[in-house]
């Protein structure tokens, strides 16, 4: 089923750049985590930038962070594995995952007691997945029916991960007792962010390559089929699910691959095209331009609140851009 929405609208930037920072190339931007007062910007390599509200500090050198609300996580490499500092306070609590060479690369919370993380683990035997849950007391490990590249919950009975490998994608949904798998709908597509609404509205973004036939049929006449050696440019796709089934949201016109997506806080969604920033709600689209020439890296919401973060980096320099 193909859902067909209004085409994107251009509407004046309202996001701004809340702070400048020098070009560092050696230390990208990874991505951004929101607590109710608090962002953090994490930086590949590099001590994770702190905002509390009123001052930028540095605080840990995390690779991943996952928020909701008062309950923040960031996961730090260390010699013993991964260590999982839970914050509480202005401080963090670690949490060591108790498994040796792992490194998580996605993660979830849905509150005190709950939350997932996923990644892999070397061994003997090569690399293979591995993901963990929190229960309130410690980190365990569990089994997911697919590799997870994703997560995005609600709850912890509406929790959705993504296994999307070179453009086969599964769906993967806990309802609080067990999994259940779905592939995504319209053959190839490769998912690269997820997020959960309620259960009965999620969205999953990403792109799809276009199809070029081999030979095409032109005026009765067989066209021979395209030597330049210029591989179709991707696309950027937009999947739904309306709480029984997944399916496709025609976007027109077509666009560049989504990155990154968030809730918006009021309903609907924001979504990282390039140097665009596109928000979908209530089948409406509407494009708003980054204030600067810059790739965005990252974005987040402040749970409960309308309030964005996100991050963008270019030559020129990096950059906390927030909204409204």
């Amino acid at each position: 089923m193909l859902l067909t929405l209004l085409s994107p609208q251009v509407k004046a930037a309202k996001w701004q750049v809340f702070r400048t920072m020098r070009p560092a190339p050696s230390t990208p931007l990874e991505g951004a985590a929101a607590g109710l007062a608090d962002l953090w910007v994490v930086r590949a390599g590099a001590t994770a930038l702190h905002w509390d509200g009123r001052l930028w500090g540095e605080d840990g050198e995390p690779h991943l962070m996952a928020g909701r609300g008062r309950e923040v996580w960031r996961f730090t490499d260390g010699p013993a594995g991964v260590v999982a500092g839970r914050r509480t306070g202005k401080s963090w609590a670690e949490q060591p995952l108790g498994v040796p060479d792992a490194h998580v690369t996605e993660a979830v919370v849905t509150g005190p007691a709950d939350a997932w993380a996923s990644g892999l683990q070397w061994t003997e035997a090569g690399m293979r997945d591995v993901s963990w849950r929190w229960n309130g007391r410690a980190w365990r490990k569990i089994t997911t029916p697919r590799p997870v590249t994703d997560y995005a919950a609600t709850g912890p009975a509406d929790v959705w991960a993504v296994s999307s490998i070179d453009r086969v994608t599964y769906f993967l949904h806990w309802d609080g007792s067990a999994w259940t798998s779905t592939a995504a709908p319209g053959g190839p597509v490769e998912i690269t962010d997820i997020v959960a609404l309620s259960p009965k509205e999620a969205y999953a973004v990403g792109s799809v390559s276009p199809v070029q036939p081999v030979v095409a049929k032109v005026a009765g006449l067989l066209a021979p089929p395209d030597t330049t050696g210029v591989a179709p440019r991707s696309e950027g796709v937009v999947l739904r699910w309306n709480g029984t089934a997944w399916s496709r949201v025609v976007r027109k016109p077509a666009g560049g691959p989504y990155t990154h997506a968030a809730p918006d806080g009021v309903g609907g969604v924001w979504l990282v095209e390039g140097t665009n920033l596109v928000n979908l709600r209530n089948r409406r689209w509407t494009r708003h331009p980054v204030p600067v020439q810059a790739e965005v890296k990252g974005i987040a919401n402040v749970t409960g609140t309308a309030r964005m973060w996100a991050v963008a980096e270019s030559a020129a320099g990096q950059y906390v851009l927030s909204y409204p």
